[in-house]
């Protein structure tokens, strides 16, 4: 009776840890059964709207070309593939494969008979640049505001070498003017400036400029800057070359119309004298080590660093726009 019993007690609990085994074996082949129906789901989603997407562009491209088709007809392509490229666009980020909002679709239609549907594709750079940034992992959930770091150097004559401080508490002076960055942040450089200023050392009023103006630098100075525009800028960051050689003279902007006296300025505009893109973005961390500096060729009495007046200081300014993270450095 006892040996009878524990048999059927031993059968009872095999068949009790076969029962929890499969209830867990199905749970397990039920979850990978929905995360397959999903990405089979998505996979067909994504394949119904490239192919819609296909046949739009196919349709746009007999617009395009030249095609006998009617405004109204035009018009519904236009709608058409806007749609089926905003939801490329959504699908594309949703899968984590293209930040949300980098591009953008503008669609028009000339007036008229034989009107043919108009693609333009937005090209706000600065819009990419700050949508890319800060989706990424390194600045993702670091706040990013537009900014300037601003660095000046002072023309030495026995020097052709000068070196751009980056942060606040380097040594040596920091002018008025200058704007370096904190220690705790990250700057993202989008677009750079590198021109000269005359300036009476203490005063604020110097003007950058992007071209050896004449008038502001005298006569001998100005023929001898252009030596300056001969020479390249390097960017070595955390002990890895960004810059190797770029030629200062990428930033030479000589406008059409040019200062003769201090009763006229010479034509610019502050968004694009001098100002050119960064390609690719240059981030200079707070935490590393960053050095700036400029190099090119003089001659025996190089006469680029004499003032006009008596007294007065010329300097090389870098300005780097773009943008900042808030307590964005590595070390932060």
């Amino acid at each position: 009776m006892k040996i009878r019993l524990l048999e059927i007690l031993k059968k009872n609990l095999c068949s009790r840890e076969r029962l929890l085994k499969y209830k867990h074996s199905s749970k397990t082949v039920f979850k990978n059964l929905i995360i397959s129906q999903l990405q089979f789901s998505t996979m067909k989603r994504l394949s119904f709207i490239l192919s819609f997407l296909v046949v739009s562009l196919l349709f746009a491209g007999g617009i395009a070309m030249g095609a006998d088709v009617a405004p109204e007809t035009a018009m519904l392509a236009s709608v058409a593939f806007n749609a089926v490229a905003s939801l490329v666009f959504y699908t594309l980020n949703r899968l984590g494969v293209m930040p949300e909002g980098i591009a953008g679709n503008y669609v028009g239609m000339n007036a008229g008979a034989g009107a043919q549907m108009v693609q333009v594709i937005n090209d706000e750079r600065e819009r990419a640049d700050y949508t890319i940034h800060s989706t990424s992992d390194r600045f993702r959930g670091k706040k990013l505001v537009p900014d300037i770091l601003r660095m000046e150097a002072l023309f030495n004559a026995n020097n052709n070498k000068l070196r751009f401080n980056t942060y606040l508490g380097d040594p040596g002076t920091v002018t008025p003017t200058e704007r370096r960055l904190d220690r705790n942040d990250a700057f993202i450089a989008t677009r750079w400036r590198l021109g000269l200023m005359v300036v009476t050392p203490g005063k604020t009023n110097g003007q950058v400029i992007t071209y050896p103006n004449i008038f502001l630098l005298g006569a001998a100075a100005a023929a001898d800057m252009w030596s300056f525009y001969n020479g390249i800028l390097r960017m070595n960051i955390n002990d890895e070359d960004h810059v190797k050689a770029f030629p200062i003279s990428r930033f030479l902007d000589i406008p059409e119309t040019q200062q003769t006296a201090g009763t006229n300025y010479d034509q610019r505009s502050g968004d694009t004298s001098g100002l050119i893109a960064c390609i690719p973005n240059i981030i200079i961390d707070g935490d590393k080590k960053n050095e700036i500096e400029v190099e090119f060729p003089t001659h025996a009495a190089w006469a680029g660093a004499t003032p006009k007046t008596a007294g007065d200081v010329h300097y090389a300014v870098l300005e780097l726009h773009g943008y900042k993270a808030l307590n964005g450095s590595k070390g932060a």
